[in-house]
């Protein structure tokens, strides 16, 4: 057997957080109907036999640069090298954790929506609304998210402080592409869902509410977030398949 090669490597990659194995609450994200009337998905206890690795810190633009200087990354919003890289689109995001790849040999992606939930831990924010209409939910909704507060100034990474897991900054400004697509789906009799259709021309962000974005998208402030108050940045950070 030939031996195998792996690719040149610059540098070991950035810091990550493992997430030990375990269980975890889970809210599908999306709209969902029972019997033809709005509801939120349930909530769910999921578990995973192996542990999660994530990026400590969201992708910074200094890191950034360095993707955009080696031509594999589209130029984004310039600052200062150690705040969190915002101004970024799903299509940015997904650019750099392959040039990330080849750059250090592992397997960079980004994270779907329930291992975000997962390493987000307490600072998730539930958007579950209840039993209300459509339009009730919507106003509901626009409400909560209008009144969380969010400082519009970026910090430096680290500066909104780490959760339990020691995963940092999932209480700032700054929201994070997933690879979720946006889902249509139904609950049946039991309550649990039993239909799904996905729409991969928006994706799901978390942040201090979750919302759904277009993937082109780099500033949902001016449009391309589909309900409630848009993010105020777009960023992103990874997890490393082992």
């Amino acid at each position: 057997m030939l031996p195998t090669t792996q690719p040149p490597q610059r540098y070991g990659g950035p810091e990550l957080v493992t997430v030990p194995a375990g269980g975890w609450s889970y809210r599908p994200a999306g709209t969902w109907r029972q019997d033809g009337r709005p509801v939120d998905p349930p909530l769910q206890r999921l578990s995973a036999a192996t542990p999660l690795a994530i990026m400590r810190h969201q992708v910074s633009r200094g890191d950034y640069a360095a993707c955009v200087a080696d031509g594999a990354c589209l130029p984004a919003e310039p600052g200062v090298p150690d705040e969190p890289q915002t101004g970024v689109s799903w299509h940015d995001a997904t650019a750099y954790a392959a040039w990330l790849s080849e750059e250090t040999g592992a397997t960079w992606r980004l994270p779907t929506d329930a291992e975000w939930q997962r390493a987000a831990a307490e600072r998730f924010t539930d958007d579950a609304l209840g039993t209300k209409a459509l339009t009730d939910r919507w106003l509901t909704r626009y409400a909560r998210e209008s009144e969380a507060g969010i400082d519009p100034v970026l910090r430096p990474r680290g500066g909104w402080g780490e959760n339990t897991k020691g995963v940092a900054d999932l209480a700032g400004n700054v929201w994070e592409w997933t690879e979720d697509c946006v889902v249509t789906g139904t609950i049946g009799p039991d309550g649990q869902p039993s239909g799904r259709d996905e729409f991969c021309g928006a994706r799901i962000v978390e942040g201090p509410h979750r919302a759904v974005v277009i993937d082109f998208v780099r500033d949902a402030r001016a449009g391309g977030c589909a309900s409630g108050v848009p993010p105020e940045y777009l960023g992103f950070r990874l997890v490393r398949e082992d």
